[in-house]
């Protein structure tokens, strides 16, 4: 008998290729194990974009609701010029002394001798309370912006003193006369004198604490917060924010 190692071979050939396929070849327990972790995937995935999303609607429910530039313009003028019948906003007042000095001194011959005859004297010291703010005419709506964050930012005026009220009842005068019999209503027109310039160094001193000191600029500040915040509670605004402007380089954030 001839031996035909060729024709065996191929005869073994196509037993060993289908072994070797269904070893490469995933069994039924493979192929749903992997459709099982496929769903899981798919369902985490579902999972979290459905918390995501509800995450995102109850940020946007909660979040306060953001109002118009033009309306909050509106209402920030609205309620100063309500406030203010004669346009001008007061905000706080300074207590001041002002002690103010009149003299006089009479000569006879004044020309040739120059004899003194004596000098009248009157030294005033005057309490007074000045009230001071700001004019709500020259706020325009520029002024006004509503920031990125919601907060609103407002530039306000220059302050400037409202009014001066000395304090009659608490005037000390001290007066001293070296010619009063020559004439008799000396001391009277000295101390007039001296309380006319009592008036205006009040209103002096306030202006210059005015534009030198930083407190009066919080306490405007302050009270237009306690003014307008209110307003934009009711518009809805559960926790409206401020910063206020005061002259080229104050910026101030009241407090809650």
């Amino acid at each position: 008998m001839i031996a035909h190692p060729h024709k065996d071979a191929a005869r073994c050939w196509p037993h060993e290729r289908r072994a070797a396929m269904r070893s490469v070849l995933p069994d039924g327990d493979m192929i749903r194990h992997a459709k099982g972790l496929a769903r899981t995937v798919a369902i985490a995935l579902a999972v979290s974009c459905f918390i995501a999303a509800i995450a995102i609607a109850f940020r946007w429910w909660g979040m306060p609701p953001r109002l118009a530039e033009e309306d909050v313009r509106s209402m920030v003028i609205s309620t100063l010029q309500r406030e203010a019948p004669a346009s001008f906003y007061i905000t706080g007042t300074l207590d001041i002394v002002a002690t103010v000095t009149a003299e006089n001194t009479r000569y006879f011959l004044p020309d040739f001798f120059r004899l003194n005859l004596g000098t009248v004297r009157s030294t005033v010291r005057v309490p007074g309370r000045v009230s001071y703010g700001f004019d709500v005419r020259q706020l325009r709506p520029e002024d006004i912006r509503v920031l990125e964050d919601g907060s609103v930012e407002i530039r306000l005026p220059e302050l400037s003193v409202y009014s001066v009220e000395p304090d009659l009842s608490r005037i000390e005068v001290q007066t001293e006369a070296g010619w009063r019999w020559l004439e008799p209503d000396a001391e009277q027109r000295q101390e007039r004198r001296a309380m006319a310039g009592a008036q205006e160094s009040l209103r002096s001193q306030a202006e210059a604490h005015l534009s030198s000191s930083v407190q009066p600029r919080v306490h405007t500040a302050q009270a237009v917060e306690v003014l307008l915040r209110p307003v934009l509670q009711a518009a809805k605004v559960p926790d409206p924010q401020f910063r206020f402007r005061i002259g080229p380089r104050l910026v101030i954030e009241p407090a809650e």
